[in-house]
């Protein structure tokens, strides 16, 4: 199942779940006299500004107002939300239970309290079981549980800070999974909250879970051979071989400690795995350097094999942008990949995809420390069937 992290359409869904509130007694049961502390109408529709007509508001100044307004309404919606004493969901369909939901909802996910709401909201999840479809109602369903049962992370609600501009995505699927949500699946993350949200492949089972997926070759119906904005953006997609963009690895691993997990699968459908406790992607402008220390696992660790080939500490190199230190051309150029090449390498793991054994020079997914890579006897090569590599942050 495809599972997506709420959008909510920020602020649109945000002034929806106001009117839901405050004007639609049949959903939200609410004090008698139909008004919160704070007054729910002032949140509904926004102040009115008097100004000098001779003063032109610049798109710039609109913006800054509407941002520095925004914690206050959030702040009135939050007290609003603490003086409802129960939910009552209407006799239909299940849309109106659904609005409600979203109502809800909003006032959770734009930073206040995640449990201010946990009884009610658990309550709502429990009727919108008998009346939810089997697409995007049941991820909904699925944030929400894991919301509604994960423990309180301190006993003083906190005030919503965040504008509905904002993105309200997880960083990484460590964050998802700290949530509660440990299905497999293809979730919606946001490293870096001033770059657009993606899709991302999240392992929630291995090892503990919590895993962000960035690499994944099983076919080769996706070129790897790839210039470097490709590779810094990212190509193909969750479903498919993918590369998530040096862009994002970088935001992934931009703070704290990361940890890098390799599993590499051979055509015999044997398994094995090279991990690093320490990983880092540097930015664009030191050339997105690979830091993969503290080996262990069964894989061998081809990253730090000689000093010729050292992968640990060097630059990305594409065929388009030539990094590397081989002095006579271009590593990247002449195996066919981007990679964190050195002079030029004992590993490559976005190399050309071949079934089984090939011949030529060492273009295939390569890891030289496990296999036994070449048949000296025929001069085949041997090329990996699958490899992923994914990241999330070390525990402790």
């Amino acid at each position: 199942m495809c599972v997506r992290v709420v959008p909510l359409l920020l602020l649109g869904a945000y002034m929806l779940c106001v009117r839901v509130l405050c004007q639609r007694d049949i959903l939200v049961a609410g004090p008698s006299n139909g008004r919160c502390e704070g007054s729910c109408s002032a949140t509904a529709s926004p102040p009115k500004i008097h100004q000098d007509s001779r003063v032109k508001k610049t798109p710039e100044s609109r913006k800054n107002t509407q941002v520095s307004d925004t914690p206050e309404r959030l702040i009135q919606l939050q007290r609003c939300m603490l003086q409802h004493e129960s939910v009552v969901v209407s006799q239909g369909d299940g849309s109106d239970s659904l609005v409600a939901f979203l109502a809800l909802m909003a006032a959770v996910l734009t930073e206040c309290d995640l449990h201010c709401h946990s009884q009610r909201l658990r309550e709502m999840a429990t009727r919108l079981e008998s009346v939810v479809g089997k697409n995007g109602e049941k991820d909904l369903l699925l944030l929400l549980k894991s919301i509604t049962h994960s423990k309180p992370t301190g006993l003083k609600p906190r005030t919503p800070t965040v504008p509905p501009s904002a993105g309200l995505y997880p960083q990484d699927c460590h964050e998802i999974y700290q949530l509660g949500i440990k299905e497999n699946g293809i979730y919606t993350i946001q490293p870096d909250p001033k770059r657009p949200a993606l899709e991302a492949v999240c392992d929630m089972v291995s090892a503990g879970g919590g895993w962000t997926v960035f690499q994944r070759r099983f076919d080769g119906q996706t070129d790897f051979n790839r210039t470097w904005q490709e590779y810094r953006d990212g190509f193909g997609s969750p479903q498919t071989e993918h590369w998530l963009g040096n862009a994002v690895l970088y935001a992934l691993t931009a703070n704290g400690h990361h940890t890098l997990c390799i599993t590499l699968q051979d055509w015999h459908e044997q398994t094995r795995h090279a991990n690093y406790n320490n990983f880092k992607v540097a930015g664009e402008n030191q050339r997105f350097r690979l830091t993969a220390r503290d080996y262990h696992g069964d894989a061998g660790n081809a990253f730090s094999y000689s000093k010729q080939y050292n992968h640990d500490g060097r630059a990305f190199s594409t065929y388009d942008r030539d990094h590397d230190r081989y002095a006579a051309g271009n590593c990247a150029r002449y195996y066919g990949a981007g990679w964190w090449f050195d002079s030029c390498l004992a590993a490559n793991l976005n190399g050309r995809y071949y079934h089984r054994r090939y011949t030529g020079i060492t273009d295939g997914i390569y890891w030289g420390t496990w296999y036994i890579l070449t048949d000296y006897r025929t001069g085949e090569r041997y090329s990996f069937k699958s490899v992923e590599m994914k990241t999330r942050p070390r525990r402790s």
